[in-house]
């Protein structure tokens, strides 16, 4: 779904929120460069963002900064997850992806195949945080409880809270092609398969939603979703095993690389972009796109994870 606003001074602002699966032929038809050296002299033309949920919000807000000092410039930003957006790149189809992944080692060679050199630059730090509803009285788990709820060896809150209320959990996870999704299973399900008792969304805000209307239910998002939903969902501080100190997803612990779930958020596209591509790259990775970024609740990228 596409939305039309007028952004004043003859610009025509063209920001997509992602609600679909995306047809990656329907991108070539919007597929053009602008032009302009991306000097600090007003830029004109199309950039086309695609890739992930979780940064599509935070980078539509840089877009439209970056439209307001550039009027002339067009910037569609649409999510549908990081691995649309990186498939879209490799196939020439967008000017930059949105990842909050690393690349598969299948991109990586298909990319190495046919001849494409990328540039990757960290944008920001993030943490998946693990959120409950503000009734549930967890307010920790460690990486194998997790695994055995999402992974359905865990089924009834009275097995973690110690409470004899019979309770079956509701656990909520992103769908396929998810970045977020991707990196939870990795570093969470560790090989397992999610139960068929897992609900699996496309967006963050919707399993923030999901998880602020059921006491029973339990999800992950990343932390500008968190900071967002303010008090409507819980935060739970994560142990990488039974006997670590509980720890929470904050710019120091993501900043140290201490808190388990931590990750670099990163814009793909073809090395050595020009024009209003590389003018808008380098707006969101310098003063005012970082500035942008920690408001939204993200940490910046010049931190670096151990």
């Amino acid at each position: 779904m596409q939305v039309d606003t007028d952004a004043g001074r003859g610009s025509f602002v063209r920001l997509a929120a992602y609600m679909a699966p995306i047809a990656l032929a329907a991108l070539a038809g919007f597929f053009y460069f602008g032009d302009g050296a991306g000097n600090g002299t007003p830029q004109s033309g199309s950039v086309q963002v695609v890739g992930s949920e979780t940064m599509r919000p935070v980078v539509t807000a840089c877009a439209e900064d970056f439209m307001t000092r550039n009027p002339r410039a067009d910037i569609v930003v649409k999510g549908g997850g990081s691995g649309d957006g990186i498939a879209a790149l490799l196939h020439g189809m967008v000017d930059i992806a949105m990842t909050s992944r690393d690349l598969s080692p299948r991109e990586r060679d298909y990319a190495g195949a046919k001849g494409i050199e990328l540039a990757v630059p960290g944008l920001a730090l993030d943490g998946i945080a693990v959120i409950v509803n503000p009734a549930s009285t967890v307010t920790t788990l460690d990486l194998g409880q997790l695994q055995g709820i999402f992974a359905g060896a865990i089924r009834n809150w009275r097995e973690l809270d110690g409470g004899t209320a019979e309770i079956h959990i509701l656990p909520f996870a992103r769908a396929a092609g998810s970045g977020t999704g991707s990196l939870f299973s990795d570093r969470v399900l560790r090989g397992k398969t999610h139960a068929a008792s897992v609900r699996q969304l496309p967006t963050n805000e919707a399993i923030v939603s999901e998880v602020a209307a059921r006491p029973e239910a339990i999800g992950y998002t990343g932390l500008g979703a968190v900071r967002a939903a303010g008090t409507r969902v819980k935060v739970v501080a994560l142990r990488t095993d039974p006997q670590s100190a509980p720890v929470l997803p904050t710019p120091e612990t993501i900043r140290s690389g201490t808190y388990p779930l931590a990750r670099m958020l990163r814009l793909a596209s073809v090395e050595n972009p020009s024009g209003t591509a590389k003018a808008l790259l380098d707006f969101c990775l310098g003063p005012n796109g970082q500035a942008l970024l920690q408001r939204a609740g993200y940490v910046g990228a010049k931190a670096s994870l151990h």
